[in-house]
């Protein structure tokens, strides 16, 4: 089972709400995003921002953030 993940992302994401009104969200560099550690499959991925639940490419995932240590705060690249 994938475990949780904390993502410091570096360059701003485009996002969609994972609810039935599919707003647009727009993820800005320096904020954090969670997800599972599941980046393999190409798509959307679901990931909460801001207690939010929505959906983000796993390119832009993969290619926007880095990881971030949970327990020292230290960052580095996914």
């Amino acid at each position: 089972m994938p475990s949780e993940r904390h993502l410091h992302v570096t360059s701003s994401i485009l996002a969609v709400a994972a609810s039935a009104e599919h707003k647009f969200v727009t993820i800005p560099a320096g904020a954090t995003i969670q997800t599972s550690d599941d980046l393999l499959e190409p798509g959307l991925h679901r990931i909460t921002f801001d207690g939010r639940a929505l959906l983000a490419f796993t390119r832009d995932i993969q290619e926007r953030t880095e990881q971030v240590d949970t327990i020292t705060g230290d960052r580095e690249l996914v």
